[in-house]
């Protein structure tokens, strides 16, 4: 024989073991729709229950034996013990046929083995939310929105950015849905109610998208509701995950590959499509297509998939008490006062540098977003997060901060787009079905990325990965110059074959940027506030680009529009926003610390702050907070859990003003 299926039982299966059970029941039905427990002797056979038993007695060395299919013949196929992790892999002797089958038979296990310790129902909706709701949902209308923004909408390259920067405002406000959630449950549920409001709200909004003709302000509004609908659901299954994470922590890095898995799968596979589907069917069509990333949230929300336990009516704390006990937590609070700045002064702005009109609206509203980013919430950060660190104010001013001061806008897809004029003017004249394909290989060059930086960069410091990847970036930028300048045509280079600028190779620097970014500001969040401070981070992120989508609306309007059909000064716009990618650098030094990615927050903070107190520290038995599993991409993020309390006094060390606490305190939820 040459390998084995060995599925095992559910219901055999303790949740509290943490360990899973033997496969001596072939063949039996997944139950895993009820808690799992184990079932007494008149339930399953004596016999059956004498050897489950025996396995249990047995210990670990004797499951591993049965799970790996013992000591028989060789060639066999089975699940063996790596450490405390059970894995599927070939024995030796495998035929060709095994091989071929061995991919999907381990994704199978892989599946089964976390449906077996959490159920079939959590492993669909984990699924469905990263893989449909966001993957899909977010390639899909972010695809079909540059379109109808531009066929539909008629809107300018200047104006589309303003109006892409008013719809992403629901991605900025991540910290604050997990804050609401916490505070107000839903029919005693804090994440299943606002789940079911989220994919309600996505089935409406798409369908509003699909089966009207929109004007300007209505569109923009509706498409705001619409990445609520994907916002909002990441927040609540993040959450989900970090509570199994924390009790399973045997089965997080599983969870998190499959989050990852997901939205890469769902994101790979709405790219290679969505070409062919704008050709088709159009933008609005796809549109329809998007309502049932709505609709993969909503099902399974209602039917209970999040399996969140119902809090008992009486034990839910009025609003006003549980605000009040928020505001007293000396950490918490300034975490919520930088939340709900970064709240109304990303909304003002969204409408602002849309809504305004005047004579010289270019000019105040590049006014406007500047006074804002830099003499509102660059202070705010200080001011605030140095309450809970000096080093964490510093980095989560930058992550801000290095967004905002790059310009961006969508002007170049106006230019190489397939339109009548594009094309009798020579442009590039590029068509739906090759676009969805640059969306492709730009997926496949972030996984390359990915690759490129476990393997080279990991060990570098911050401060050399951050300076390195905006060089790189500049470069990568200028290559656009080479395009929009028509000087591959004249040297014989056809323009699909030119196309490796930021479009594609775009996704390995900036994920050699975001990477070690990402890792920073999850080292440095304290416990207590760790879940809700790194989503904070997170929208911080996205707010810093939706700035610098309101500054390429500016430069566009101080270049004159570079609007269709002709594009003057295309090139000296491609110019300046390359140079302004430098810029960044000059905030490397005074904002980030000297650390790398494998120092603890301890170290960063010492180093940082250029003093040698590790030894006496530690010599206290006290420890900087560990990293934990995150899910890094533009949506990652978490939250904190209103009946979470910390067990450990938090101490704000000399050391940079990092906040350090004892050993038995742990990271949980990241």
């Amino acid at each position: 024989m040459s390998h084995q299926l060995v599925p095992s039982h559910p219901d055999a299966y303790s949740e509290s073991d943490g360990k899973l059970p033997d496969s001596t029941l072939q063949g039996e039905k997944l139950l895993s729709d009820e808690e799992p427990r184990r079932l007494g002797a008149g339930e399953i056979g004596e016999e059956t229950h004498r050897a489950l038993e025996d396995i249990h007695l047995a210990g670990q060395e004797g499951l591993e034996e049965r799970l790996s299919g013992g000591r028989g013949e060789e060639g066999e196929r089975g699940m063996f013990l790596e450490g405390d992790r059970w894995r599927y892999q070939l024995r030796e002797g495998a035929t060709v046929w095994d091989y071929v089958k061995h991919p999907l038979l381990s994704l199978m296990y892989y599946l089964y083995k976390l449906s077996v310790a959490f159920s079939w129902k959590f492993v669909f909706i984990l699924c469905t939310a990263y893989g449909i709701n966001q993957g899909m949902g977010e390639e899909w209308s972010g695809f079909a929105a540059k379109f109808y923004m531009a066929d539909h909408l008629h809107l300018s390259p200047a104006r589309a950015a303003a109006a892409r920067g008013l719809s992403l405002v629901p991605w900025q406000l991540k910290a604050i849905y997990g804050m609401i959630s916490d505070v107000v449950p839903i029919m005693g549920y804090h994440k299943t109610g606002y789940m079911l409001i989220a994919g309600s709200c996505g089935v409406l909004a798409f369908f509003i998208l699909f089966a009207l003709d929109l004007s300007f302000v209505p569109g923009i509004l509706v498409f705001i509701v619409a990445h609520f609908s994907m916002a909002s659901p990441d927040v609540m299954i993040d959450a989900a995950v970090a509570e199994k994470a924390k009790s399973h922590p045997q089965f997080a890095p599983d969870l998190q590959s499959l989050c990852w898995g997901s939205l890469g799968l769902g994101g790979f596979f709405a790219a290679a499509t969505v070409g062919y589907m704008q050709e088709s069917i159009g933008s609005r069509g796809i549109f329809g297509v998007c309502i049932l990333t709505g609709v993969a949230i909503l099902v399974p929300a209602a039917l209970g998939f999040l399996r969140e336990k119902r809090r008992d009516p009486s034990t839910i704390k009025p609003i006003c008490l549980s605000c009040k006990q928020g505001l007293s937590d000396p950490l918490g609070k300034w975490v919520f006062y930088v939340a709900i700045i970064v709240t109304f002064v990303s909304v003002f702005l969204g409408f602002f540098a849309v809504f305004n009109e005047s004579e010289h609206s270019v000019i105040i509203n590049g006014s406007v977003t500047v006074f804002c980013a830099i003499c509102i919430i660059f202070p705010s950060l200080l001011y605030c997060l140095s309450r809970i660190s000096l080093v964490l104010a510093k980095a989560s001013s930058f992550i801000f901060l290095r967004g905002a001061i790059q310009p961006s806008t969508t002007v170049l897809f106006y230019w190489y787009r397939k339109t009548r004029s594009n094309c009798e003017r020579g442009y590039p004249c590029l068509d739906p079905g090759f676009l969805g394909w640059m969306d492709v290989a730009g997926y496949a060059f972030l996984f390359v990325g990915t690759i490129i930086y476990q393997k080279y960069f990991a060990s570098w410091s911050y401060r050399s990965i951050f300076i390195f990847a905006q060089v790189l970036l500049v470069f990568v930028n200028l290559m656009d110059l080479i395009w929009v300048t028509r000087l591959n045509v004249k040297i014989g280079i056809s323009d699909k074959v030119f196309l490796l600028g930021e479009e594609v190779l775009g996704p390995i620097v900036r994920r050699l940027s975001e990477m070690p970014m990402l890792i920073l500001a999850a080292k440095l969040c304290p416990s207590g506030v760790e879940a809700t401070l790194f989503a904070l981070n997170m929208g911080l992120s996205n707010f810093g680009v939706s700035i610098g989508d309101y500054l390429g609306q500016a430069l566009l309007g101080i270049l004159g529009g570079v609007n269709p059909p002709d594009f003057n000064n295309l090139a000296v716009f491609i110019l300046l926003k390359s140079l302004t990618r430098l810029l960044p650098i000059l905030l490397v030094y005074p904002l980030v610390p000297k650390g790398s990615p494998l120092d603890d927050a301890f170290d960063i903070a010492r180093r940082f702050a250029g003093e040698d107190e590790g030894s006496e520290v530690r010599a206290r038995g006290e420890s900087a907070i560990p990293l934990t599993d995150l899910k890094l991409s533009s949506s990652d993020n978490i939250h904190m859990h209103e009946d979470h309390e910390r067990d450990e006094l938090v101490n704000r060390d000399d050391v940079g003003g990092v906040a350090v606490v004892g050993d038995d305190d742990e990271l949980g939820g990241l």
